[in-house]
């Protein structure tokens, strides 16, 4: 497969930002992020035949007014990193040409194929310089397009009177994305009705009746890979499961759902050293959602919260403890991804490239109904155990193709 950039440019608001807009403060929580581009990509069928030239120029002319309201996405971090200049440089956007039909990805898409349909050098890039958003927008031979975007810390574009600007950062340090070798990503779907299936088995052991997709789905991943790890290993050893967790509808009052921005917290789940069940997983989790979220004994106002947060940095180090196998879990399941239309129809696949830290699960909804596709990043002499575990296989398939239903004939 060969791709063929055509065009870079740097696309700018609309309409110049006023100069009372021109700094944006970071959140205490971006503060503390790492800064580094999360690629996603988000595929689409040629239904309406329209030319790529035309399409590129929709997109463009669309962002070009979107930056006009969301201007810190055209700026660059200061110098001290604590803010976003708005100065309208603008957001790097690529336009490529495939050598080849979607479909010819789709049917096995290998890591190294979706990587490529990212802007040069930018998948999971650690950067605070340059573009705060990356995009690439790739026609194939067949006039199926991939949409692939990838952004930094984002600014929160949250009324500034609700986040105190007394409150003291200087005490947060950032965490470091250190990438890990000998690693391998498998995607694995677990199917709606597996999941049903999977919530039941359960539910009837320890009469659960509030069981989520996600939380089901986490436990059975992360048990398995303690097994892996035991089995390739020869000793059972402690390990965590860093779970995040959207944080805005938990506040009080709730922030707004379309606020951007890293407003998530953790919460952790641990094997203690030793093989654990399902249900005992399943109660971590849920005793770790009720105490981070728990509104009688936490105050969550959103300045007093974010006090709390500081107070509490040291207990974040327990998660990259040197002698702790350290777990990641990371959902994208609700984000309406699949109703980003830009008027040629919804994408036939949403996905994002595969994540460089091993020992991480992401999670994101499959193609149709409530399933979820699971990314999971492990050692590869552990992957080759787990991928093999009958526990998992009774509820997941390992994929190694997109369902091609969606496309029209043209993109096959």
């Amino acid at each position: 497969m060969k791709v063929e950039i055509v065009s870079k440019e740097s696309i700018r608001p609309s309409n110049p930002t006023p100069p009372h807009l021109k700094t944006y403060k970071l959140s205490l929580l971006d503060l503390h992020t790492t800064p580094f581009y999360t690629p996603i990509f988000l595929f689409y069928s040629n239904h309406t035949q329209s030319k790529p030239t035309e399409r590129s120029c929709c997109l463009k002319r669309s962002l070009s007014q979107t930056l006009t309201k969301y201007y810190p996405f055209a700026g660059r971090y200061t110098d001290n990193e604590s803010a976003i200049g708005c100065n309208d440089e603008g957001l790097e956007f690529w336009e490529a040409r495939i050598d080849c039909k979607m479909s010819d990805i789709l049917k096995q898409p290998d890591s190294d194929d979706l990587n490529i349909l990212f802007p040069p050098g930018f998948t999971w890039k650690q950067s605070l310089e340059g573009s705060i958003v990356a995009i690439q927008v790739n026609f194939f031979d067949c006039g199926g397009m991939a949409v692939n975007f990838g952004e930094q810390v984002s600014p929160q574009f949250i009324d500034p009177s609700i986040i105190s600007p007394h409150i003291v950062v200087s005490v947060v340090p950032r965490f470091e994305l250190v990438e890990s070798s000998n690693h391998v990503t498998r995607r694995f779907v677990f199917e709606s009705e597996k999941i049903t299936e999977l919530k039941t088995i359960v539910r009837d052991c320890k009469a659960e009746e509030n069981l989520t997709r996600v939380q089901v789905v986490t436990v059975l991943l992360y048990k398995c890979a303690i097994k892996a790890s035991h089995a390739n290993s020869g000793s059972l050893k402690n390990s965590r499961l860093c779970h995040l967790v959207n944080m805005r509808s938990r506040m009080d009052p709730p922030l707004p759902t379309n606020s951007i921005g890293n407003f998530v917290w953790y919460f952790l789940v641990s094997n203690n050293g030793k093989m654990v069940t399902l249900e005992e997983l399943v109660d971590q989790l849920k005793n770790g959602m009720a105490k981070l979220c728990d509104k009688e004994k936490n105050n969550m106002k959103v300045n007093d919260w974010l006090l709390g947060v500081v107070k509490s940095w040291g207990e974040v180090n327990k998660i990259v403890d040197e002698d702790v196998e350290a777990y990641r879990c990371s959902s994208f399941c609700r984000f309406p991804m699949y109703q980003v239309d830009f008027g040629w129809g919804k994408p036939m696949w949403v996905s994002c490239a595969n994540p460089v830290v091993k020992n991480t699960f992401v999670l994101m909804d499959a193609q149709k109904g409530d399933g979820i596709e699971a990314l999971v990043i492990l050692d590869e002499q552990e992957m080759a155990i787990f991928q093999c575990d009958e526990e998992l296989l009774a509820f997941a398939s390992l994929k190694s193709n997109i369902s091609l239903c969606c496309l029209n004939t043209n993109a096959s």
